[in-house]
């Protein structure tokens, strides 16, 4: 049966991957998106949101969730997709009103006009930055944030669960594990190191590059958060995450090999707030939402590659 979509963030990474995927099955998309700067360049975000307006079943509104009026948004809205958020560790230590607005205030009032329509699911996205400095187990592990971004992320989660606990609110939550691929926001590493890799110029590494991720490639990312519309649990937790461990050094010798030349680097100290490593146990998302893993770090990092290079994001 046709869904009418509510995606917010839908000018962002994974929002757009995640519209774009719902216009080709033929869903009914209402795509949200502030347009805001800051860590992300707007030119880069308005031009994805007016391709993404080009597409079938696709309705674009340049709105702010946190001051924005809400209601000129269609009443037939039957599932939310919320991934709007104000990403990344660093500027959240040094704008804590902008990352609580964006993060938590915007959150509670999307949550309260979507009482207002039929909603048969509401998939709020939050992080691996909930779990701390070493966010390596299942969705049973402690949440310990250790920068103020995963700290509202993790507050977003309880409003939603909140909701659901108080009056059935059908929220099923998504933690993301260092999502990459073709499309990756210009402030992520992965797509920072390829840029300045490209233009021959040195990456600034912060830490000793030994710090590990499970990264998880986008269009498994899009895949999982769709199906999550059907078929997450409501007032459940998920993690989606990538199935290998790997460490950024060892991320940057794939790199080499794949653009052909040596990558200079310039050591910095471990960035406050990062994490050390992460490692999603991602069995639940496996066996409840059909989650898979379907490429290698080397043939992720390949794709991206292409991307950045065709599309001159360097």
């Amino acid at each position: 049966m046709t869904k009418t979509v509510l995606v917010t963030g839908a000018a962002g990474f994974i929002g757009s991957a995640v519209a774009t995927a719902l216009s080709a099955q033929g869903d009914r998309v209402i795509a949200v998106d502030a347009l805001l700067a800051g860590l992300y360049p707007k030119d880069e975000k308005v031009e994805r949101y007016r391709v993404l307006g080009s597409l079938p079943g696709v309705e674009t509104y340049e709105l702010d969730l946190r001051t924005d009026s809400l209601s000129t948004l269609p009443a037939e809205i039957t599932h939310v997709i919320n991934e709007a958020a104000m990403p990344g560790l660093g500027l959240s230590w040094q704008d804590f009103d902008l990352y609580a607005s964006c993060n938590l205030n915007a959150t509670a009032r999307l949550i309260e006009a979507s009482k207002r329509w039929s909603l048969e699911r509401f998939v709020q996205i939050s992080t691996s930055s909930v779990y701390g400095k070493n966010a390596v187990g299942d969705e049973t592990l402690p949440t310990a944030p250790v920068s103020p971004y995963g700290v509202t992320k993790l507050a977003a989660e309880n409003l939603a669960l909140a909701h659901w606990r108080d009056a059935g609110f059908p929220a099923t939550i998504l933690r993301y594990f260092s999502v990459y691929g073709p499309g990756q926001r210009p402030d992520m590493a992965y797509r920072k190191f390829i840029a300045t890799a490209l233009r021959g110029e040195p990456i600034d590494l912060y830490g000793t590059g030994e710090q590990t991720r499970s990264n998880t490639y986008i269009d498994d990312c899009v895949d999982v958060t769709i199906a999550a519309l059907d078929k997450g649990g409501i007032g459940d937790i998920y993690n989606i995450s990538g199935s290998e461990k790997r460490s950024l050094n060892e991320a940057l010798a794939i790199m080499e090999s794949q653009l052909g030349a040596p990558i200079d680097v310039n050591r910095h100290p471990e960035a406050r707030g990062d994490q050390a490593h992460t490692m999603g146990n991602s069995d639940k998302a496996r066996k409840e939402l059909g989650f898979l893993n379907s490429v290698t770090l080397e043939e992720g990092l390949a794709k991206q590659i292409t991307w950045q290079r065709v599309e001159g994001r360097v």
